[in-house]
């Protein structure tokens, strides 16, 4: 709707022309907060290189941490095996003789005809006495004595299949009357390669 008046007095605000709020139209709008800046590569350049934090080093995989946890550079020497090997059978012989005369004690008289029990017997202690240990400690009652062990060629126990090809290698090795034993190729014997592990003398701690 047009306005009337005088053309030098200056015109009155209508209604709808107030400002609604008090402060007027300055204070409508609040001042935003100015945008930060990214940081480009020339403000890099000019303030210089960003320090890196120095790390201790450590092992890319799992692998690698294993081959440092290795038991040793060297294997067991032809000594020590022989020595534990000897340890170990004269075990199965004690074991063997008791079996005799505990048949005597229960009154039956040894023969061929019970030879093949016999062997079986002596066959299914071999193998406990053999897998078990090797594959909680890591060595025979007979390997102990000899201050030797057994283990992965990266440093981890051996595993019940490992243990079962030790203990068929060793059985081999038994019927070959020890020749695999002295013809022993890279410091690993018939039974170490069989199993896939490795023989290293026990660590002197201290």
């Amino acid at each position: 709707m047009p306005r009337t008046g005088k053309p030098n007095e200056p015109e009155e605000p209508l209604l709808f022309d107030l400002p609604l709020s008090p402060g007027g139209a300055d204070d409508e709008l609040e001042e935003e907060p100015p945008l930060r800046r990214k940081r480009t590569a020339r403000d890099a350049s000019r303030s210089g290189p960003v320090p890196v934090p120095m790390l201790e080093p450590a092992f890319d995989s799992e692998e690698e941490e294993a081959v440092a946890a290795t038991p040793g550079h060297e294997f067991a020497s032809r000594g020590s095996r022989i020595a534990a090997g000897l340890a170990d059978l004269v075990v199965h012989a004690a074991v063997g003789v008791m079996a005799l005369f505990g048949c005597r004690g229960l009154g039956v008289r040894p023969d061929l005809s019970t030879a093949p029990a016999f062997a079986i017997f002596l066959l299914a202690f071999s193998f406990l006495y053999v897998v078990l240990p090797l594959a909680f400690w890591g060595h025979t009652p007979g390997m102990a004595w000899a201050g030797i062990t057994s283990r992965n060629r990266d440093g981890e126990p051996l595993s019940f299949d490992q243990t079962a090809r030790r203990w068929l290698g060793a059985v081999l090795t038994l019927a070959l009357v020890g020749l695999p034993l002295l013809l022993a190729i890279g410091g690993r014997t018939l039974t170490d390669w069989v199993s896939g592990s490795a023989t290293y003398p026990v660590e002197e701690e201290g």
